[in-house]
């Protein structure tokens, strides 16, 4: 994107999200031409592995998966241990994203 625009400016933070809030947005206006215009782009960060799983990730040159992304499947794993019913999202999650 650099390529095309020249310029980048990082709001990301876990998952991919534009954590930055009023203050780095702000900032970020500081950067667009006074005739120009704001793109916003993300996209999560998380690894699907060719069987679909959710959080897998086979990575060229590497015999096993891995987790991808690491500290969001550590968060995951912590609210795994919130369970509270059968029908918490969290199981319906887990059942639909086998390891």
């Amino acid at each position: 994107m650099t390529n095309r625009w020249g310029e980048g400016f990082t709001l990301g933070g876990l998952g991919g999200l534009p954590f930055a809030g009023k203050s780095g947005f702000g900032a970020y206006l500081h950067h667009v031409p006074d005739s120009g215009k704001l793109l916003v782009i993300f996209s999560p960060h998380v690894g699907i592995d060719e069987t679909g799983r959710v959080g897998s990730l086979q990575r060229d040159g590497q015999a096993k998966t891995s987790t991808a992304c690491g500290a969001a499947i550590g968060a995951y794993k912590e609210l795994q241990k919130t369970k509270k019913t059968a029908s918490d999202p969290l199981l319906v999650f887990e059942a639909d994203n086998p390891r």
